[in-house]
């Protein structure tokens, strides 16, 4: 997911919004009257989403979604044409065919616990909105083995000798949650997926 903020004000925009508090001169000559507000008290538009839904979209505020967006944001159009700019970019491609649209996670835990705990969890529905479609898990510890759950059952469980990795590929099972723990409290592993970007407008 990326993040966004609306800019309807822009160097590219015209002149609307106007604060005449910020004339240099007393009084202002006509049709002077001082330069754009940074973010617009009056701007906004309806932009339709990638699902039909359409979004209202207020100068200055902030959202996060898929890069959908991107194509309303410079330099992808000129400024005349931007709307939105891009303050969080996660890397990814959008397609116009949804199962194509993924952006990749890695994290790496250098502690893991005994038992199962939320310090150790990766859980994809809730953070991101989406699952895995492809994962890649590591017991990156050169001699501590690892325990693994999958999407919270209890019987989906795995274990990985000092060293060893797991593939999850796409089209193999979707992974809304990960829960690990370790034979020792200094357990490591790292993770990489290929999440499937969620549409949120």
């Amino acid at each position: 997911m990326s993040v966004f903020r609306v800019k309807l004000n822009n160097v590219g925009q015209g002149r609307m919004d106007l604060d005449p508090s910020s004339h240099p001169g007393s009084p202002a000559p006509y049709g002077a009257l001082g330069t754009p507000f940074a973010v617009s008290k009056q701007r906004q538009v309806y932009v339709m989403g990638p699902k039909k839904i359409n979004r209202l979209l207020k100068d200055g505020d902030t959202f996060t979604d898929c890069n959908y967006w991107k194509r309303f944001a410079y330099p992808q159009v000129p400024y005349d044409q931007a709307i939105v700019e891009v303050l969080t970019d996660d890397g990814s491609i959008y397609s116009d065919i949804e199962e194509e649209n993924t952006f990749l996670y890695a994290n790496s835990f250098s502690a893991l616990a005994t038992s199962y705990n939320s310090d150790n969890v990766i859980d994809f529905i809730s953070t991101y909105g989406a699952p895995a479609k492809f994962v890649q898990i590591e017991n990156t510890h050169g001699s501590i083995a690892l325990t693994f759950e999958l999407n919270g059952d209890t019987n989906a469980v795995l274990t990985l000798a000092a060293g060893e990795s797991q593939i999850f590929n796409s089209g193999d099972i979707n992974i809304t949650m990960i829960r690990f723990k370790s034979a020792s409290s200094n357990g490591s592993v790292t993770v990489l997926a290929s999440v499937k970007s969620a549409v949120l407008s």
